[in-house]
């Protein structure tokens, strides 16, 4: 038995998992790791996006984001399981009863997590016979949350675009609109901090872009006044506006560019 590559997968796994699990159903920003990898794929995209035609871009910016992300937490999971199956050599087998080596230990683990069930490579004993069942456990959850939250993600980038809709035909700065547009912005910032991955879904259409709405309605009721602190109250709960909705008026304005030019791409 290899210790190192034992512990090592479990540590992997138990990352992974907490991370998926916090990002899927806590409702409250994403898992640190996920984070990290879904702000390397923007930027990523946004070099793409430079040397693309003007919309090409765009067009895939949410798609190829979610993308990575569910390849990466594949790979880090079934790289986790790999190590724990490889901490002992005879573990798997193959039919023959030869031992497995490292690529059809790999080609198992998928088998497992997918649940197919169709590997040449065979459980040795009944321990990691049920470690198998495990592991396709693990992926049928995985696989479960990962589908939820995408329609999660989907259907906020909608509620998003419906909401910057909303605001093209209701001025902000009339505070008649302000029963409209005050429970409107609370629900949408609120669906943003649950699911942020929505923010790299960028439309063709700059008018439709959820961040540069968010910052325009901003603008629109900047001051210091109660009226325009109870709207900072409520762009406070955006994920990631690192402001206090106290702070002041320009101050606020300021991060909120800041805010939006990280989910902004400029193709042209």
């Amino acid at each position: 038995m290899n210790w190192i590559l034992l512990v090592a997968g479990i540590i992997i796994l138990a990352t992974v998992a907490l991370d998926i699990a916090y990002t899927t159903v806590s409702a409250n920003r994403s898992g640190p790791i996920t984070h990290k990898i879904a702000t390397s794929l923007w930027r990523c995209f946004t070099l793409i996006a430079r040397f693309s035609r003007r919309g090409i871009g765009l067009r895939f910016a949410g798609p190829f984001v979610m993308s990575g992300l569910a390849l990466c937490w594949i790979a880090m999971t079934s790289i986790g399981w790999l190590l724990i199956f490889r901490s002992d050599p005879d573990g798997l087998v193959m039919k023959s009863g030869e031992p497995a080596n490292w690529l059809q230990s790999y080609a198992f683990i998928g088998s497992a997590l997918s649940t197919v069930g169709s590997s040449n490579v065979q459980a040795a004993t009944a321990i990691w016979d049920n470690l198998a069942m495990l592991a396709a456990v693990n992926g049928m959850i995985v696989l479960t949350l990962s589908v939820t939250f995408v329609l999660n993600v989907t259907q906020t980038v909608a509620a998003g675009r419906s909401f910057s809709a909303l605001i093209g035909v209701r001025d902000p700065a009339d505070a008649a609109n302000d029963d409209l547009l005050m429970p409107a912005l609370a629900n949408i910032c609120t669906k943003l901090n649950a699911t942020p991955l929505a923010l790299y879904y960028t439309p063709l259409h700059h008018e439709r872009s959820v961040p540069l709405s968010l910052k325009w309605l901003a603008e629109r009721v900047s001051g210091d006044t109660p009226r325009a602190r109870n709207y900072r109250q409520l762009l406070r709960e955006l994920p990631y506006l690192d402001i206090d909705a106290e702070a002041d008026p320009d101050q606020f304005l300021t991060a909120m560019d800041e805010w939006a030019s990280r989910y902004t791409i400029d193709s042209r």
